[in-house]
Order: structure tokens, then C-alpha cells, then sequence
């Protein structure tokens, strides 16, 4: 098999037959979760998640997936989605651990308006913990060329009146045209500069990991570490400044070369953290 080119293997299991279905109005996530499933919810700020009053709970903490009873690790306290031209599937090649992972496929063909983008992603919601570290296992099969808002973690803050994006861990191509990893921070309209951030190796397994302190002051801490090592640290920052929130991971692309791109991800984790 040639290196970084793997076929998708749809898992046999039960609880991971999955009727992935590509949403015509971005207003109302498309909720897969197979045997799991729940019935889709309509945000009232338009986006992808619930109304706040439907997931005021605090999110259990630790917790953990690696796909292997397909979705349904995301039936509490979240959901998957797939929309216009994106694919979600369990697979059982490549995998990090254990037998499954999951497979996001996107159009990155820069076509559509963000509401309409394609993406394909899972979602914890809830009040987070004040302070928590997430990871997740990527593989990349194939070298893209994009404009820097490739999208793997992304962080959304809701309040009871309204909601906006937080934190964005994405991937951009640097002066050799290599993938490494970005981060935009929304409260303030700017990407943190990371001092030569090293790339990813496509056809291989990383892991990102990102130490969130949420504080709606300037006591507030972002850390982002690929493959264990410390690639951004954000101290005495405003990091959340809402009551509870969204924690995505999936594939998001505004404009991909080539256009279609798949990511693997496995053993995602979230942990509570002093």
C-alpha cells in the first residue's frame, strides 16, 4: 500500500452503523450517533449546538473515546455531526489503539459561505471544568495545501443570551510547505505567534493536547502541546468569558489543494486538571 493512502473500512458493530446525512441548512446539526442516536436540536444562535438550558450540567470529567463502540461515547453530553459534502465514518484501518477510529472527511473547495462550509466533527458541550486539559490522536494521510484555517479543535463559549467561537487549533502550511499547527485566539482577533512549530509527518500518528484554564480575567492560561512537547504557552490571559461551552474535534476546511481531505482521529481524552 502506498505510505499515507489508507481505504476507509466502515465498522461492523452495531452501535457504529452509521446513516451519515449531508445537512442542507446549517442551522440544525445532523446528529449520527447511530444506534445512539438523539434527536437533532436547533441552536438559537444559529451554529451547531443545543440551547444553553438543554446542557447546563457540568461535563463529566475524565473522559474518553477511541470509537470503539462507533459514536455512542458522545450520545451524553454531546454529538457528531456531518454537513454539505463532509462524511463521518467508523473505521477499523488506520487506528491508533484498540480496533476503531473515526474518519472526517470535508470539500475544502472554498465555494460556500461559513455557515454552509463543509465539516464534519464531535462535540462535547456542558459547563467545562475551570480547568482541563483535551487531546486527541490525528493522522494526516495526505499533504494539503491550506490557508491556514484547517481546522482540527475548536472552542465555543455560550452564554444565556448568545454564543461565539473561542479558541481555534488548526493547521497551516509553513515556508517549506510542511503542516504545522496554528492557533487563533477569537477574543482577541489575532494567532499567538508559535516560534518554529514543528511539522506534522503525514501518514503518522501525533497527538494535540491543549491545557485550558478558563477565566474570564487576565489570570487565564492556554497551553498547546504536540506529541508531548509545549508548542504555545498563554499565561495571565482572558481564555472564556462565557458560562459553559463547545469542544470540537473533526475536520473543518475553508479552502483545501486538493479539495477533498480526510483526517484520522483516535483516543480522544479530557481530563480535569488543578
Amino acid at each position: 500500500m502506498t505510505a499515507g493512502v489508507f481505504p476507509h473500512r466502515a465498522s461492523a458493530m452495531a452501535v457504529a452503523a452509521l446513516a451519515v446525512a449531508c445537512l442542507a441548512l446549517a442551522c440544525e446539526p445532523t446528529v449520527v450517533i447511530g444506534s445512539c442516536a438523539q434527536s437533532s436540536t436547533t441552536d438559537a444562535g444559529g451554529g451547531t449546538g443545543a440551547a444553553a438550558s438543554s446542557s447546563a450540567d457540568a461535563v463529566s470529567v475524565p473522559w474518553s473515546t477511541g470509537f470503539e463502540q462507533g459514536l455512542c461515547d458522545y450520545a451524553s453530553q454531546g454529538y457528531c455531526y456531518a454537513r454539505h459534502g463532509a462524511s463521518l465514518e467508523i473505521v477499523g484501518f488506520p487506528v491508533h489503539n484498540g480496533q476503531f477510529a473515526a474518519a472526517f472527511t470535508v470539500n475544502g473547495n472554498a465555494t460556500n459561505t461559513s455557515e454552509d462550509r463543509s465539516q464534519a466533527r464531535c462535540v462535547r458541550r456542558g459547563v467545562m471544568p475551570k480547568s482541563a486539559s483535551y487531546g486527541a490522536w490525528y493522522l494526516v494521510p495526505e499533504l494539503h495545501a491550506s490557508d491556514a484555517n484547517w481546522n482540527l479543535f475548536h472552542f465555543l463559549g455560550v452564554t444565556e443570551t448568545e454564543s461565539h467561537a473561542l479558541w481555534d487549533i488548526s493547521l497551516a502550511n509553513n515556508a517549506d510547505g510542511e503542516l504545522v499547527l496554528t492557533v487563533f485566539n477569537f477574543l482577541k482577533g489575532v494567532h499567538p505567534p508559535i516560534v518554529n512549530p514543528p511539522p506534522i509527518k503525514i501518514g503518522t500518528w501525533f497527538h494535540i493536547e491543549v491545557l485550558l484554564k478558563r477565566s474570564a480575567q487576565s489570570d487565564g492560561e492556554l497551553t498547546v502541546s504536540q506529541d508531548g512537547a509545549v508548542v504555545l504557552r498563554l499565561m495571565n490571559s482572558i481564555t472564556d468569558d462565557t458560562d459553559w461551552g463547545e469542544w470540537y474535534v473533526g475536520n473543518y476546511a475553508r479552502k483545501l489543494v486538493p479539495e477533498l481531505s480526510t483526517v484520522y482521529v483516535d483516543d480522544i481524552t479530557m481530563s480535569e486538571e488543578q
